[in-house]
């Protein structure tokens, strides 16, 4: 019965999730609570309803909007950034993952078997034993690099235009270099609270010669799962889930659990040229920011 309305309305299992969550939020602290910390912490509900969006329908990440925002015009610490985009997209991009489920879009099932446990390993890793020795100002270029590279990666797109259509046909893929990949990623990802998307989605573009919608899904499926793994190691065994952090989320959480799956419905039904422009939009912007900062930082030392 479940499964047969499933197949006639495949957005009731995303509904469900929202109602949940709005649920869980209002019997925890109550609406008037929840009303006053959304008016208080409104430019973090208003960034993220950007960046919800593009963790949904691409394959940026959550933090690829927050993370720039939130460490380079609101001026918070990069690894309060961090955490909070990790346990952000554990809402926004979980809930878009079970969007591209019940809605039958695409995605490379094997590269998300094989890919997510490995960068789920390379979060943890990084987040236990390596993101605390990092300076603030090499953190923020791990994320610039990791743009550039995403960049790069839609320009070779663009200069190749290899057009496939989606279908049930598997591709090629070497996953000795599946494995490394996935585990850089994943310690970017501990990093900046993004990476196991980017890096996945750049190699089945360049090397594999996928479909960039379908390796966008793919891309979406592994980070939400890394940012929940991520989010249990934060909370349970670094403490990192700060009352501010806290304060970010509740006023964001509404924003995502709607945000997130209408990217990833909106942007599958987009045609590649159309979503590769508006990818490398946000990068350049990134860009602009990125540059500024650095300018502002090696004149005033």
């Amino acid at each position: 019965m479940f499964t047969r309305i499933l197949k006639i309305k495949p957005w009731l299992f995303p509904a469900t999730f929202i109602v949940m969550v709005y649920s869980g939020l209002l019997i925890n602290q109550g609406i008037t609570q929840l009303l006053s910390n959304f008016i208080t912490q409104i430019s973090i509900a208003v960034t993220m309803a950007a960046g919800s969006f593009v963790a949904g329908g691409t394959a940026l990440g959550g933090g690829a909007v927050a993370f720039p925002v939130m460490t380079k015009l609101l001026a918070i610490d990069p690894v309060t950034a961090k955490i909070f985009s990790l346990a952000i997209q554990s809402f926004g991009m979980s809930a878009a993952a079970l969007t591209i489920i019940f809605t039958g879009i695409k995605f490379y099932r094997n590269v998300v078997l094989v890919a997510t446990p490995i960068a789920i390993a390379g979060s943890s890793m990084s987040l236990l034993f390596i993101a605390e020795y990092l300076p603030r100002l090499a953190v923020k270029g791990v994320f610039s690099c990791l743009l550039l590279c995403f960049a790069l990666t839609l320009l070779w797109r663009l200069y190749h235009r290899s057009q496939h259509l989606c279908s049930e046909a598997t591709i090629c893929v070497n996953y000795s270099r599946l494995v490394v990949v996935a585990f850089i990623g994943g310690l970017a990802s501990g990093l900046v609270g993004s990476g196991a998307d980017i890096a996945v989605f750049a190699l089945l573009i360049i090397a594999c010669n996928a479909n960039i919608q379908k390796a966008t899904a793919t891309s979406v499926l592994i980070m939400a799962l890394t940012s929940v793994a991520s989010s249990v190691t934060n909370y349970y065994f670094l403490d990192g889930v700060s009352q501010q952090v806290e304060a970010y989320l509740f006023a964001a959480i509404p924003v995502v659990v709607v945000g997130a799956p209408l990217g990833a419905y909106l942007c599958a039904k987009m045609k590649s040229g159309q979503l590769i422009a508006f990818l490398l939009l946000l990068i350049a912007i990134e860009a602009v920011f990125t540059l500024y900062e650095l300018t502002h930082y090696y004149s005033s030392s």
